[in-house]
């Protein structure tokens, strides 16, 4: 499992749901989320750390919320585990 602050690329299954444009775009953690809140309580509570109103406890694995520049601009999503690696 990564932490908060690791830099990590998306693999070959993070590029098919997010586009080619991000193969081997850098990307930082910024959130980590192995429990699922509604959104209304999680955003009023601050963005509680573990919690995203997006995790699916189905996938068995961590949320990502990462951040990157891509071609200037800064792009904020969200990945599974298995759909990131290691530098």
């Amino acid at each position: 499992m990564y932490k908060v602050g690791d830099i990590v690329v998306l693999n070959q299954e993070g590029l098919d749901s997010r586009g080619e444009e991000f193969r081997g775009v850098r990307s930082q953690i910024t959130h980590v989320s192995t429990k699922c809140m509604p959104a209304e309580q999680f955003f009023a509570y601050g963005m509680l750390d573990g919690y995203s109103p997006g995790y699916d406890p189905g996938v068995g694995q961590p949320l990502y919320s990462l951040k990157t520049n891509l071609r200037g601009q800064l792009r904020e999503f969200d990945v599974y585990h298995y759909e990131v690696m290691s530098v």
